[in-house]
């Protein structure tokens, strides 16, 4: 009796200490500004004066993260130059990973708690700073940047810090194939439009005469949240508050975009498998750390990485010599991991992405885009007349934006 009142007491002190444990990712103090840092701050557009504040606020640790909020916010409010810039560093921030210094280091690394490390973003978001950056060469007529940056996308999105899946970003694949039909290739934008019905087998692909890009977002980001004893479970939940769930354009002809994504679905899955516990899977790393090394390797080896046909060309092929960097890190990682959940996400992101192009004069006017609901009826005050803007050559692209009141900030909606 005495030694099972000791075992008792024994499981008692571990669950408290277990409980203690659970309280979340460290806090950071905000930084002050610098004298320079302020005039920065000061000299933005005041709409997105807060994003700058606190980009300097937080520092590294979160550079990627505010540079990723500072690039949507910029894109959605027309200021284009200031989206390139945030966007293009955080693209060399995120491929920073996997280059040889202490940031990159620490961002492959187990033994520190995941709340710590910079932030580099998941799958998704990290395809979706490519999408942001791809719709933003296709508004300057830069095809080829634009296609490149979609094949950039899917690849990011076929790579997780775990293990490689097969891609499945469908809206970038349609994307890489309007940017090269726009770049005068029509075998290579036909092989990407085949790939993309492969995944959307009712999806629109467009007509001989179009020329305008039409992208509709909808809803609010993916949420990341922290689960479990130690709060070291990742889990996926849907934006709050989602009120449109389709788009239509009203005028100047009516036509439903088709919802070409499902960025909570990108979220919460790899391949297509669903995924409940991120951070379980680093935990099972602990004990095959050897095996996903040698996955990761071998994985470079063939185009399998990155669940690409032969339309994705030498883009994708070019990621191949990284990911063999990767693999031979993995062979090295200790065991000694702390697990808690890193719960940081890219807020401006939205729930869905719709898609359509048409024919349209340079000289045609706005769209008027209509959002709608869950059942497909438009939603009270939720029209939105989305300019439109032609580059040299003729071709177009036009943006809307409905997001829940909550996530409002920045008035959206009419770029580019």
């Amino acid at each position: 009796m005495c030694s099972i009142a000791k075992r008792g007491a024994a499981a008692l002190v571990a669950a408290s200490l277990l409980a203690g444990c659970a309280t979340g990712p460290t806090q950071y103090q905000a930084r002050t500004l610098s004298a320079g840092q302020q005039d920065l701050v000061a000299d933005k557009p005041a709409e997105l004066q807060p994003l700058y504040r606190e980009l300097f606020q937080e520092g590294r640790r979160n550079e990627v993260l505010n540079l990723m909020e500072i690039g949507a916010a910029a894109w959605r409010t027309g200021h284009y130059d200031l989206a390139r810039a945030a966007l293009d560093e955080a693209i060399l921030n995120i491929e920073s990973v996997y280059a040889d210094n202490d940031a990159a280091r620490r961002a492959r690394s187990l033994w520190y708690e995941e709340g710590e490390k910079d932030f580099k973003g998941e799958p998704y978001e990290r395809a979706m700073v490519f999408y942001y950056r791809g719709l933003l060469f296709l508004r300057d007529g830069d095809y080829g940047n634009a296609r490149a940056s979609f094949l950039s996308g899917l690849l990011q999105d076929a790579f997780a810090e775990e293990e490689q899946h097969t891609t499945d970003f469908a809206s970038l694949i349609f994307l890489a194939g309007w940017a090269a039909r726009l770049d005068g290739n029509p075998t290579l934008a036909e092989q990407h439009f085949q790939e993309y019905r492969l995944f959307r087998p009712d999806g629109p692909i467009p007509e001989a005469g179009d020329n305008l890009l039409v992208v509709a977002e909808t809803g609010s980001a993916p949420r990341k949240l922290a689960d479990g004893v130690g709060h070291y479970q990742l889990v996926y939940r849907r934006g709050k508050h989602i009120r449109a769930h389709g788009a239509r354009l009203a005028a100047p002809a009516p036509r439903d975009l088709f919802p070409a994504e499902d960025v909570f679905f990108q979220a919460s899955t790899r391949g297509g498998r669903t995924v409940d516990r991120i951070i379980e899977g680093q935990v099972r790393f602990k004990k095959n750390t050897q095996a996903t090394g040698d996955v990761l390797t071998a994985a470079s080896q063939n185009s399998a990485v990155a669940g690409l046909s032969a339309a994705a060309g030498g883009a994708v092929a070019a990621g191949f010599h990284t990911i063999t960097a990767i693999g031979v890190a993995a062979e090295g990682l200790s065991a000694r991991s702390r697990t808690r959940a890193d719960t940081r996400y890219w807020h401006r992101l939205p729930d869905g992405l719709h898609l359509a192009t048409l024919r349209h004069a340079p000289d045609g006017g706005p769209l008027h885009v209509r959002f709608l609901d869950e059942h497909g009826q438009p939603l009270a005050g939720a029209d939105v007349d989305a300019a439109v803007h032609f580059d040299d050559r003729g071709n177009g692209l036009a943006f809307a934006s409905h997001r829940p009141r909550q996530h409002r900030s920045l008035t959206e909606g009419t770029a580019p």
